[in-house]
């Protein structure tokens, strides 16, 4: 039965492991044993019994230890769950609570009820939304069932060889789809214990690291250039395995890391329409920008036109909600909004469709600006976006993180030596980093509106 897919497994894990350690402090001191997750899943059952099947709750209760043990209850009790993230501005959580006709919100300290309506769900109802942009920008919600949820889990952690003796560091926010297929559900399916961790200061990652004494460390490229940073901080021993998500990796931040700590850095890329789409399973350190090796385990990617891709397998959600949108996601098969290059090696991202900017009737991709940029020496890592222009439609603006010896004349020459001259951006700003968000990601059309934004606060106190 559909809806007692992570139950079996669950249940098989806690025959196994029932008194030992599921989820760890920073500390490495025992916040949940295996035995201890199913108790609380008893008392989350009670404290959701006033919600009907098919209700929507929204879970925004953070990195928590109380989280499988939630979830488990919510499926028992065929609550659609939807996890958010605690930090968000309150106008953002209504809207969400809006858009989904949200009955529950499940805080760290409260459940509060909500009397609307339930959805009437056309068949298969979902076990759980994911909030998502989409293609479009606009959020929506995406429909996911167990079933996908397993598979990506599964297509996961045979990929990236993770299983049940090691120790997940759980940095990433569990409520990201990054962050529940890679430390929530590979403890629920083959006991892979978990460290529960809110403390984002890279020092303090660190000391976490070592003494939770975790083995395998997903995080963003924003963390993993924070960490390289760091002159006199060392990486623990047991760490065996580092993964990067959200955001493409920059090689200079690749580097930096393997040079400081002697680790390197495997690229993920998925999407929360389908978890899991390409690893990079090499040892290989010299790669190209934008490179996130090859399709993982059980999922299918074929081309879609030119420079797009079709992902298709048991791992793809079911579709949008309110409105679908089946010429993106529908029917097993997942149309990503990003621009992909091929090669032998693997897949290799170029960018989004919709960060497409129009010059004076020409168009640039800013991931071919951002390629040039990376290639002077002192650059770590940068940024490009358009913003709007009154006689050339747009322009560009490049913010970049790099060694102090830069200035904007060298940044400005380096690029008219490598591309057109309507290519070059009319601005550059060296920035001591990237305005990377919660979930490690950069969306463009908000950093051009800040910066708009900022620019305009400037001009005035002048």
């Amino acid at each position: 039965m559909e809806r007692k897919l992570f139950d079996s497994y669950w249940i098989r894990v806690l025959r196994q492991r029932k008194q030992q350690g599921a989820i760890f402090s920073e500390d490495g001191s025992v916040l949940r044993t295996f035995q201890a997750i199913e108790e609380e899943r008893d008392l989350w059952k009670e404290r959701l019994s006033g919600f009907p099947p098919g209700d929507c709750v929204v879970a925004a209760i953070g990195n928590e230890p109380s989280w499988p043990g939630f979830l488990l209850a919510s499926w028992d009790r065929s609550l659609v769950v939807v996890p958010v993230e605690p930090e968000m501005q309150p106008v953002q959580l209504e809207r969400i609570l809006r858009l989904i006709q949200a009955q529950g919100l499940v805080q760290a300290n409260r459940i509060r009820r909500f009397d609307l309506a339930p959805i009437q769900w056309t068949a298969p109802r979902p076990d759980l939304l994911k909030i998502t942009s989409g293609t479009t920008g606009t959020p929506r919600a995406v429909r996911v069932r167990q079933s996908h949820l397993l598979a990506d889990c599964r297509n996961i952690c045979d990929s990236m060889r993770i299983g049940p003796e090691d120790v997940n560091f759980g940095v990433i926010p569990f409520a990201h789809s990054y962050g529940f297929s890679n430390l929530v559900t590979p403890l629920l399916v083959q006991g892979t214990s978990l460290v529960c961790s809110t403390d984002r200061m890279p020092r303090a990652v660190c000391k976490h690291l070592d003494s939770s004494r975790a083995t395998v460390f997903p995080a963003t490229p924003a963390l993993f250039q924070a960490l390289g940073s760091l002159s006199d901080a060392r990486m623990p021993s047991a760490i065996r395995l580092c993964i990067s998500a959200g955001a493409p990796l920059a090689p200079e931040i690749s580097r930096q890391f393997y040079d400081r700590f002697e680790l390197k850095i495997h690229s993920f890329y998925g999407s929360s329409e389908c978890g899991g789409i390409a690893y990079d399973r090499t040892d290989e350190r010299n790669l190209t920008p934008g490179f996130v090796g090859t399709p993982i385990s059980s999922v299918e990617v074929t081309r879609f036109d030119r420079d797009r891709i079709l992902v298709s397998g048991p791992n793809v959600a079911d579709g949008y909600f309110p409105e679908p949108d089946a010429a993106v996601l529908g029917g097993g098969r997942f149309v990503p909004g990003d621009i992909v290059e091929w090669s032998k090696s693997g897949l290799r991202l170029i960018g989004r469709v919709s960060d497409i900017v129009n010059i004076a009737g020409k168009k640039v991709h800013p991931s071919i600006v951002e390629e040039q940029l990376r290639k002077l020496p002192g650059v770590i890592d940068t940024i490009v976006f358009g913003i709007p222009s009154a006689t050339r439609n747009e322009d560009l603006v490049a913010y970049v993180v790099g060694s102090n010896t830069l200035n904007r004349l060298m940044l400005e020459n380096h690029c008219r030596d490598g591309l057109e001259g309507w290519q070059v951006p009319r601005e550059f700003r060296i920035v001591e980093a990237l305005p990377f968000n919660q979930r490690g990601k950069i969306n463009r059309a908000e950093l051009s509106k800040s910066h708009i934004e900022s620019s305009r606060n400037r001009e005035s106190s002048e």
